[in-house]
């Protein structure tokens, strides 16, 4: 996985967790454990606004369901 994540850094994708919460931002670094998102807002339930999360997040691989680059 790392290759396939490494090859989208610095592009804006969309990450949901395995407990269905959802963020889109720009991944900006990984490794094994963890991604870096800047730019980060909170994809909330529906006809609901994001949310801007303030400074980096910081989500463990672990915790990821899966990861889509929108168009």
């Amino acid at each position: 996985m790392r290759q396939v994540v490494k090859k989208r850094l610095h592009y804006r994708v969309i990450v949901t967790l395995k407990s269905g919460a959802a963020f889109e931002g720009v991944l900006w670094e990984q490794d094994r454990e963890a991604l870096v998102l800047r730019d980060t807002q909170a994809i909330p339930g529906p006809n609901q606004a994001p949310v801007p999360v303030d400074g980096e997040l910081l989500v463990f691989v672990a915790d990821v369901e899966y990861i889509q680059k929108p168009k």
